[in-house]
Parts: C-alpha cells; sequence; structure tokens
C-alpha cells in the first residue's frame, strides 16, 4: 500500500452575521461536500500546499491562520491518505473551478451539508478558532476604512 500526503484547507471569511466557511463538490464523487485538499508538491510546506489546494479548487487566495487545525487518514483503492487540515482565512470569494461547485456557508450549514463524519468533527474542532480568526481579521479591516 502506497502512502501519500495531502494538505486541505478549511477556508473561513467573513459574514454580515458571522463567518462563513467554503465547502467544495469532490472530483471524484460530486455528490460529496468536502473541503479543498489535495497532494503536497515537491519542496511544498503542508501551509503552503493548503493555500495552492484551496486556490486551485475553489479560485481564492488566502492565509493560514495558526498551527494544524486537525489531520485524517483514509483509504482509497491500495493507497492510504493522511491530510492535515489548516484554517485559511480569505476575503476573496473565489469561483468554481475544475468542475466543482462551491458554496459559502454559516457554521451549522455547513455541517449539514459535509458529507463525512470526519470532516463535521474536523470543523467542530476548529470552530472556535475559525471565529477567532474572522473576528481578528473583520476589526482589522475596520480599522483600516
Amino acid at each position: 500500500m502506497a502512502k501519500f500526503k495531502q494538505a486541505g484547507a478549511i477556508v473561513v471569511r467573513a459574514g454580515k452575521t458571522g463567518p462563513r466557511i467554503l465547502l467544495v463538490t469532490a472530483r471524484r464523487n460530486p455528490r460529496n461536500w468536502i473541503f479543498p485538499k489535495g497532494h503536497v508538491e515537491s519542496g511544498e510546506t503542508l501551509k503552503v500546499a493548503a493555500v495552492r489546494e484551496a486556490r486551485e479548487e475553489a479560485g481564492g487566495d488566502g492565509q493560514v491562520v495558526g498551527a494544524a487545525a486537525g489531520r485524517m487518514s483514509f483509504e482509497f483503492g491500495d493507497n492510504s491518505y493522511r491530510v492535515t487540515y489548516f484554517v485559511v482565512r480569505t476575503g476573496d470569494p473565489g469561483k468554481e473551478r475544475e468542475g466543482r461547485q462551491l458554496r459559502w456557508l454559516k457554521y451549522k450549514q455547513a455541517l449539514r451539508r459535509l458529507t463525512y463524519d470526519e470532516t463535521r468533527e474536523l470543523l467542530r474542532e476548529a470552530w472556535p478558532r475559525i471565529k477567532v480568526a474572522v473576528a481578528t481579521r473583520s476589526r482589522g479591516s475596520r480599522k483600516k476604512k
């Protein structure tokens, strides 16, 4: 069994009534809603890969907020994958890319829409950090005006 390292992004931005979380449809099964994720290129850090995957899959750029938000492992075919996720803050609305749909959702909507229990748990664990990251960005943005 081959083992692969991947990086993923829990992309967040400020909404009018609180944080919004970005979900995309999976490439292999477009009925599945997930966080952007994918391979780590040679010479790339996990953080850089997470931001790149968010850009490639959802058309937006962002900045990693803090340390890893969590890890997940899964098997697909004859391969084993370990994905390290980071909270990525953005002001960019993104755009649908690579044949994927994207949605910006409130926390409870995202929990309902996510396909896998493991990603729902990851979001629950990251939620306190997401609220702080978005609030910090919003306060900083107001000061600049």
